[in-house]
């Protein structure tokens, strides 16, 4: 029996808090299905670590740049013949630096608001786990 390719990729669970101290999180759309919002995520550079690729993930789809807090979870799932391995890391917003990738719209939402807006259970696991570290 044939085994699927893997890959493997490097996502963020950026954070931020709003004048009021509540916790918001930012989710982009799906560039596979640009009716779903999902954490920045992406393939793993050559001669680079999940961390990193975490954060250039963030910073080019969501034009935003923070600091990594700590691990968050894994999410492993198949798309086209391919599983995938994501590696979510949890990171503190630090600024906006650009608009971010075109078509992914960033948006900032509460926790709860957030939960609502991941498409699955998994990825809502994801932002369950990384709030601990928040």
């Amino acid at each position: 029996m044939s085994s699927l390719p893997i890959v493997e990729q490097a996502g963020a669970v950026m954070y931020r808090r709003d004048d009021n101290g509540e916790i918001q999180i930012l989710t982009v759309r799906s560039k596979t299905d640009p009716s779903i919002r999902i954490f920045p995520k992406g393939h793993i550079d050559k001669g680079e670590d999940e961390v990193t690729a975490a954060a250039r993930e963030c910073l080019e789809e969501a034009g935003m740049s923070g600091t990594v807090v700590g691990y968050g979870a894994d999410r492993e799932f198949t798309y086209k013949k391919k599983t995938y391995h994501v590696k979510y890391y949890v990171m503190s917003y630090i600024s906006k630096e650009n608009e971010g990738e075109p078509g992914r719209e960033p948006k900032w939402s509460s926790i709860s608001q957030t939960r609502e807006l991941l498409p699955y259970q998994d990825l809502k696991d994801v932002l369950d786990n990384s709030i601990k570290l928040m």
